[in-house]
């Protein structure tokens, strides 16, 4: 089974088909995101150009991966600025999840200064994805 993790994406996520990733992010992670790959999506701040959505700075959703960055780039919409696309399915709506915030994910993934600058993919021991969930689903 593929480790699973958070993807960071920017403010106005909302159950997107794809999830963007820099060049230099999906090198670093392309060996590591088959289709299969479970993503929990936090939002952060961060907003895309002429967006006046505010990030969350929480979990917001859970995703998985439905296939490669090359098939990613079919679905390449105009205007779209991230550097490389995986295609994915959405697991937890985000009009259906329990917000997970910043300061709880950071207790349990059991790292008080994540996200650190330029980290947007973490991946997760099962234990803490799976207690991530639970929060996102409000169990």
């Amino acid at each position: 089974m593929p480790t699973p993790g958070i993807k960071l994406v920017r403010a106005g996520w909302n159950d997107d088909a794809i999830i963007g990733f820099s060049d230099r992010g999906a090198a670093r992670w392309h060996d590591s995101l088959p289709p299969g790959t479970r993503m929990l999506v936090y939002e952060t701040t961060s907003k895309p150009k002429g967006s006046t959505a505010k990030g969350a700075k929480a979990i917001v959703g859970e995703v998985e991966v439905t296939g490669t960055f090359e098939e990613g780039e079919q679905l390449r919409a105009p205007g779209e600025d991230h550097d490389r696309l995986l295609p994915v399915k959405t697991v937890i709506r985000r009009n259906d999840a329990n917000p997970v915030p910043l300061e709880r994910v950071r207790e349990i993934i059991d790292d008080p200064k994540w996200p650190r600058m330029g980290e947007t993919w973490k991946p997760l021991t099962e234990t803490q994805y799976r207690e991530l969930v639970q929060l996102l689903r409000g169990e």
